[in-house]
């Protein structure tokens, strides 16, 4: 089981995510919003060994005033970056379509985590596959705004 990406995978998703990203925000959402039918917000963290700033699009759902994403990373046997950032530093900033919200992102357990997983693969059979693919608990991450 291979347990991170190699140096020639990051290298080519930190390009498509550089590309990704231009698109979204030069559209402010219109363009590269959805995959799998399932809309896409910008997650900005702050590297926890660089301090540097990392942006990825990422599939969300909404539960009430909360967005909810999962760290499937495409049913990979590792965690995506991002969500190893945020473990350090829970407060991040996210982007859809135009507007820009400062968050805190909690990651949820036990039988709540399950609950909205269940959310994930009703909204989409990739989630099925993401889990059936591999052998970790794939994250679900909850992602509240702050009050201004």
């Amino acid at each position: 089981m291979t347990t991170k990406p190699s140096k020639y995978f990051n290298r080519f998703f930190s390009f498509v995510n550089k590309v990704h990203n231009s698109l979204y925000r030069m559209s402010s959402g219109k363009l590269a919003n959805k995959v799998a039918n399932l809309p896409i917000l910008l997650i900005t963290t702050i590297g926890r060994q660089s301090g540097k700033l990392y942006t990825n699009p990422v599939v969300y759902l909404k539960e009430g005033e909360d967005y909810l994403v999962s760290a499937s990373a495409g049913g990979m046997d590792w965690h995506p970056g991002w969500y190893h950032n945020l473990l350090k530093r829970p407060e991040v900033k996210i982007e859809i379509g135009g507007m820009v919200s400062e968050v805190t992102a909690t990651v949820v357990k036990g039988e709540e985590r399950n609950r909205l997983y269940e959310k994930f693969m009703a909204a989409s059979s990739n989630f099925i596959k993401y889990e059936k693919n591999t052998s970790r608990v794939i994250p679900v991450i909850r992602l509240v705004r702050k009050a201004k």
